[in-house]
């Protein structure tokens, strides 16, 4: 059984995707254009280095802009295809563990699932996945709802369909209690990171943050 049309979402947008991060970036970037201006209406020998500066900050702000946004974009693609053909599945937690990485602040989790349902042949799979805090109890509970595309393998979990689980205050302390404290160099921390992003396991913004935040920690 597909995903219903009413359920399904609009198809993604390319110019919605790489729009934003190229108009962050051009704000928080803003001495590139602002050199650019000046560049345009100085004349002068001394000033002759604002134009081509100008030019390549710009530049350079559009093209990482332009990386995010196919990110997104790939992203949102991947999700539309999967709620337009795919099929409602069970994914079973096979195991799971923490990897001490936190994307957005929130945890990358290695999972084994057995990926099942009407009509489709049990499989497994392995996964780095951001698994949201509040989500974390349903790992224990067995089953997730997932969505599965029979042509092409493409599967991702559907943490919309996914019931919350209340958990008492002593069952969510002992497991922040027994997660060890990540004891690897900073260099083998990004290492793994630069590893997932070249899988398209973390999009490029997730990346990005993540990177931030383990340098800041240096």
């Amino acid at each position: 059984m597909t995903v219903a049309p009413r359920d399904a979402p609009k198809p993604p947008s390319l110019v919605g995707s790489v729009l934003p991060p190229v108009l962050f970036l051009l704000v928080a970037g803003v001495v590139g254009p602002i050199f650019l201006v000046m560049g345009l209406v100085s004349d002068g020998p001394e000033t002759s280095w604002l134009l081509p500066t100008g030019v390549g900050i710009t530049a350079l702000d559009v093209v990482i802009g332009l990386l995010l946004g196919r990110g997104r974009y790939r992203s949102a693609q991947k999700l539309y295809r999967l709620r337009t053909r795919g099929r409602p599945a069970r994914a079973r937690v096979l195991s799971f563990e923490q990897t001490n990485v936190r994307v957005n602040d929130q945890p990358l989790v290695k999972l084994r699932l057995q990926l099942h349902g009407d009509d489709l042949t049990p499989f497994e799979v392995e996964s780095r996945t951001v698994v949201p805090d509040i989500r974390l109890p349903l790992l224990y509970a067995g089953d997730l709802p997932a969505l599965v595309d029979p042509e092409s393998g493409e599967w991702q979990i559907d943490w919309d369909a996914a019931p919350i689980v209340p958990a008492a205050p002593s069952s969510l302390t002992a497991p922040a209690a027994a997660v060890p404290v990540d004891e690897r160099t900073p260099a083998e921390r990004l290492a793994e990171l630069d590893d997932l992003l070249r899988r398209d396991l973390v999009s490029r913004e997730e990346y990005d943050a993540t990177r931030a935040r383990i340098l800041d920690g240096i």
